[in-house]
């Protein structure tokens, strides 16, 4: 019973943190954004994926967010 309580509040703590995830990397990206120097076509491409990754999170579609968000750190160097 105790090894079921506590596999099950591990599943829970996991499941909360990923769906967080994607907050936090909007903030960065956010941050990153105005000390970029970056190519006009690039930065409207980071600017587009971090829309995208909103719009994916708030659908639920986490997993699709953060590789979106990932994609525009990658391009930020972040």
């Amino acid at each position: 019973m105790k090894q079921l309580l506590i596999g099950s509040l591990v599943m829970f703590f996991a499941t909360t943190a990923s769906a967080h995830g994607c907050p936090g990397e909007m903030r960065t990206i956010d941050a990153k954004m105005p000390t970029a120097n970056l190519p006009a076509a690039e930065m409207s491409k980071v600017k587009a994926l971090r829309e995208e990754g909103e719009k994916l999170h708030k659908e639920g579609k986490h997993t699709d967010s953060m590789k979106a968000l990932a994609e525009a750190k990658k391009l930020l160097g972040v």
